[in-house]
């Protein structure tokens, strides 16, 4: 009978401890153990996360910042190409240490996962014919805006404009086309996918124009799994430090600045996301 009251004792320690140690995990000890930080990144959102047609190699804006951060969290970044409905499940499951991953920021995901400070912030804009009446955001008013069906900006286009007429598409070149065919009278969608699709018409991207003020504004994050403060207060500080090197304005240069086929000037600083 002592016996076994001894081992009961024993194992109710073990347990004790072993739940103390799980309790105790810190993701941040364990990307430095390992000397690499797993970063959830895409291979098809040119100029965020694409393959490179010469090298083959995972390149792009996103994947700057995760390298940037595994640098300054004094680790080697790893890359793990993840689909846009993948992200979030890849994360909480464990198999991806973070996410730079076009990941904006709304309610439902930060109820998921932490977000980080503001590392891009996405301008919802509203395109329309050059020369036609349409030369603000307000003279859409009552008029037809094409939209991707489910996007995320459409709220934005409904609370700007609250007379437009909402006319979604299934996907963005057919949105775009319908504005390029006047067959609609404006295009919402973010400024640097916006750029693309202007740009692709090579001698007549001057028949479409981008509209001012934009429709509205998304914060992006860099996706980490909840209870982790160390390892989000690790990344912001990351951040910060890019911020003030001069690192984060280089990067937005390289992939979006004037220099780009983007032609976009940077109007955000690295701070938290507000909301």
């Amino acid at each position: 009978m002592n016996q076994y009251k001894t081992c009961i004792a024993v194992a109710a320690v073990v347990a004790l401890v072993t739940g103390a140690s799980v309790a105790n995990a810190d993701q941040l000890a364990d990307i430095k153990a390992h000397g690499t930080l797993v970063c959830g990144v895409l291979s098809n959102g040119a100029p965020f996360g694409f393959q490179d047609p010469d090298t083959r190699e995972i390149v792009g804006y996103d994947v700057d910042f995760c390298e940037g951060v595994a640098k300054e969290l004094g680790v080697k970044p790893e890359l793990k190409v993840l689909s846009l409905d993948a992200r979030i499940p890849e994360l909480t499951q464990g198999r991806v240490d973070i996410l730079a991953a076009v990941l904006g920021y709304n309610a439902q995901r930060a109820q998921q996962i932490t977000f980080s400070d503001t590392y891009f912030v996405s301008n919802q804009v509203i395109a329309a014919s050059t020369g036609s009446a349409n030369k603000t955001l307000n003279d859409l008013a009552g008029k037809r805006i094409s939209t991707i069906k489910g996007s995320s900006n459409i709220p934005m286009v409904q609370h700007a404009l609250p007379t437009a007429q909402i006319v979604s598409y299934d996907d963005a070149p057919s949105a775009f086309m319908a504005l390029a065919q006047k067959k609609v009278d404006g295009y919402v969608l973010s400024e640097s996918l916006m750029h693309r699709f202007i740009d692709k018409l090579g001698a007549n991207a001057n028949t479409i124009t981008i509209l001012n003020p934009p429709v509205g504004r998304e914060y992006w994050g860099l996706g980490m799994k909840k209870d982790e403060p160390k390892l989000a207060e690790a990344v912001n500080s990351a951040l910060v430090k890019m911020q003030a090197s001069g690192e984060s304005q280089q990067i937005f240069d390289k992939w979006l600045g004037t220099g780009s086929p983007f032609k976009m000037k940077r109007d955000f600083t690295t701070a938290p996301i507000p909301g």
